[in-house]
This record gives C-alpha cells, structure tokens and sequence, in this order.
C-alpha cells in the first residue's frame, strides 16, 4: 500500500513540475518574443520615417539646389537658407544641420551651435558621407549616450530621431553633404508605444492561452492515465483472485460440505449434547461459504443482458430475506419510493447482489441499541437518471477511511472480507451508472446510487 501511495505522490509531483517548467518556457517565450516583435516593430516604423524624411530632403535638393551644385563655395549660403526652410518646415523637426564632405557643420537651424566646427568622431556621419542612410533613436538627456551637440534639443527624457540623410547632386548623384535632422516625433512615440502594448499584451495572452490549453492537455492525460493505471491493477488483481478463487472454492467447498452435513446430523442425533455447539458450527460454515460466494463472484463477474429492471420488488425482496436480522437488531426500516418510479437500466440478479451488499453493510453498522435505515428513490427527468438512497444512522466512516473503502480486501468489520463496496462499485459500473458515498464519523453514511432510466 505504502508503494501505491508513493507511486502516486511521485506521478502528482512529476506533473506539477512539468506545469512549473511549462509555466517558467511560455513566460519566457512570451517576453522574448514581445520584446523581439516590439524592437522589430519600432526599427520598421522608425526606418519607414527616415526613407520619407530622406526622398523629400532628396526632392527639395533637386528643387532649390539644381545639378552641379557644391556646398563649399560662396554661393552656397542662399542655397542653404532656403533648403533649411524646407527642412525646418518638416513636422516635429527640432534641429536641422548640414554638414560638408569634409564633416565640418557649414550650416544650422540652432544658433548656438559654431558653424565650421566639427563635433568629435561620428560613425553616423562618416557612414552618411558614404552615401548611407543612417538613423538612431533615443531619450534627450540619457547619460551616456548624449551627444556634444545634443544641448538645447528639447525637454530631458523625450524621445528624439537623429537621421543623417545624404545630399546627392541631382545629376552625378555624388554625395555632396549630409543633412542631419532632428526629430521629436510626438504621434510617431504614441503609436510605437500603443503598438508595444498591444505586443505585450497580445504575448502574454497567446502565453496565458497556452498555458491553460496545455494545463488542461495534462490534467486530461493525468486522469486518462490514472484511470488506465487503475484499470490495469485490476485487471492484473483480476487474474490473480481468479486463480485464487477457483483454487479456493475447489479445495475448501467440498471440505465445508462435510463439516456441515456433521453438525446437521449432530443437530438431529436424539439425546445430542451441545447442539448449540452444532448451530455455532453450521453458522460458520454458512459465513465460509459466502466469503467464497462472494470471492468467486468479485473475480469471476459474469457477462449479463441490461434490461429494464424496476427496483421496488426487488427492494421488498431483500429487506424481507433480512426480516429476521432486521428485527433481531431493533432498526427501523423507513421507504420512500414514489409512485411512478421509473425502471432502470440493469439486470436483476446482480442488482439484488448490490442491494443485499448495502443492506448488510448497514445493518451491521447499526450500534446495539439500534438505529434507522432509510431507503429512499429519486429521479432526473432532465438527465434521464434514477437515483436510490441507502442511508443509515451507523457509526459512519472514517475519514482517512474514505479513500480506500473501494479498495479490495480493505475491511475495518472484525468479520467481512472487504469486496463488498468494490463488487458493488463494479456491478452499477456495468449497468453505466455510478456510486456516491458520504459518511460523517458517529452520525451514519448515505449511499447513492445513480442509475440510468431505462
């Protein structure tokens, strides 16, 4: 018993850390693959920004500057002034600079900024002068990250888009220049922050869902197991009590046979002394032989036609072959059948087997001053069920009890062989119905036994 049990705790403990481990790779999933689309979703838009902000520098170049046109020479001031116009026209824009082939600043829209300077190593730059598009993002103010000419760019911890754009002669298409722009793209932060959002959130709700689809796959295949694993222990407990049962009723019926026939003529002999000696005797052999009955029938259960069988004659059958013990123990019999009570799905032997199980079970719960035994039928008309009660005013059953009381041989009578709850279980089981047990310790125990209406 004890290695079932720990069998059993090990299959739960395995499963709840296999959902823990699932748990720890979806969130883990979630967040990598949020943030991943998040970072992929921004570099797009940002990216998609630049090309426009780029092919309508390029449109105004063409526009105000012309073919051949230098940023070096003399000429170029007027040039400048109005390209800057254009440029500082832009939505969001914050700063407008243009730089030579040679990195030095030649013009600005922020006046603080000397024209002629160059602002240390750019990588940005040098990659722009070669005729790349170059694009970086982020807060102003950030330590670490800001740049000499990031002063008076706008309120600290705002976001800003810094692009280097290539000047190209409208003709040759060599870069002439670059022009860097500043942006603090107010609806563009909204709408990539929306879009993370929305990121996270659908994440995290494609991981809750997998999650609870795949907590409900295992506790699925958890029950499928244990059912298969119950089944196949009674299966194999099956095989076994036959063996031993046939062995049983082979070697001890014939045996009994003779002690009884002995006690009988014992009984009958004139003059016998001890003849309750004799009755003890008979007594005994009787309860031999219906442990054997019941062994045979438990391990042998046999194949039967499903009928349509109504339950009332056979419940006045069975309390009136425990007339005798009913009346011998004082308990009270109550029935509450009601008229009309359907037929259900069963045969009738075996169910008189179930009811005989029940009644006895009840009777020999009874304390010795007596008690009630309350046999009550019910229906569902939605359902297509009829229910029968057994209750009784017993001792009850434990409650560490309660979990083995469908176990095989497990008894706490002094005299029982413990299959008669299970044989129970198995014979409603073959009529597709099921069995409902409820006990408070001291205060008796409720039996019910739900079957289909036929």
């Amino acid at each position: 018993m004890n290695r079932i049990d720990t069998a059993a705790d090990s299959q739960f403990n395995l499963i709840r850390q296999f959902l823990l481990l699932s748990l720890i790779a979806i969130c883990l999933a979630s967040v990598v693959s949020a943030a991943l689309m998040s970072r992929f979703l921004t570099d797009r838009l940002l990216q998609r920004d630049a090309e426009l902000t780029r092919d309508f520098v390029q449109n105004v170049v063409e526009i105000e500057l012309g073919k051949g046109y230098s940023l070096d020479g003399p000429q170029a001031s007027k040039g400048l002034v109005e390209f800057l116009k254009h440029v500082a026209a832009m939505p969001d824009v914050a700063r407008a600079n243009v730089y030579g082939k040679d990195s030095t600043l030649l013009w600005s829209s922020e006046n603080l900024l000397g024209l002629g300077n160059k602002y240390g190593d750019n990588p940005e730059l040098t990659e722009a002068l070669k005729g790349h598009l170059e694009l970086e993002s982020g807060e102003v103010g950030l330590e670490g990250k800001a740049k000499a000419e990031h002063f008076h760019l706008g309120k600290s911890r705002m976001r800003f888009v810094e692009m280097y754009i290539p000047l190209r002669d409208a003709g040759t298409h060599a870069v002439i220049g670059v022009v860097e722009v500043y942006r603090i793209p107010t609806a563009l932060s909204e709408a990539i922050d929306e879009g993370t959002m929305l990121t996270w959130m659908i994440s995290f709700g494609v991981g809750l869902f997998l999650y609870l689809v795949l907590f409900w796959i295992v506790r699925r295949a958890d029950r499928l197991i244990r059912s298969q694993q119950e089944r196949l222990i009674e299966s194999e407990t099956m095989g076994a009590l036959g063996e031993m049962a046939s062995a049983v009723a082979h070697g001890i019926r014939n045996p009994l046979s003779s002690i009884r026939s002995s006690a009988e003529l014992w009984q009958d002999a004139p003059n016998a002394v001890g003849v309750e000696s004799a009755d003890d005797i008979i007594s005994e052999v009787h309860r031999i032989e219906q442990w054997i009955r019941e062994l045979v029938t438990y391990s042998q259960l046999p194949d039967y036609r499903l009928e349509a069988v109504d339950p009332r004659p056979l419940i006045d059958q069975c309390l009136a072959g425990f007339a005798r013990e009913i009346k011998r123990r004082q308990v009270n019999i109550e029935l509450s059948l009601p008229d009309g009570l359907p037929s259900i799905q069963a045969n009738a032997s075996p169910l008189m087997q179930v009811l005989n199980n029940l009644i006895c079970n009840a009777l020999e719960a009874m304390p010795a001053e007596g008690g009630t035994i309350v046999i009550s039928g019910s229906t569902r008309p939605g359902h297509g069920q009829v229910d029968i009660d057994i209750s009784d005013t017993g001792v009850g059953i434990a409650p560490e009890d309660m979990q083995r009381i469908y176990q095989p041989f497990f008894t706490t009578k002094a005299k029982g062989l413990g299959v008669g709850l299970t044989l129970v279980r198995r014979i409603v089981k073959r009529f597709g119905g099921r069995v409902h047990i409820e006990s408070t310790r001291g205060r008796g125990t409720v039996i019910t036994l739900h079957f289909l209406s036929a």
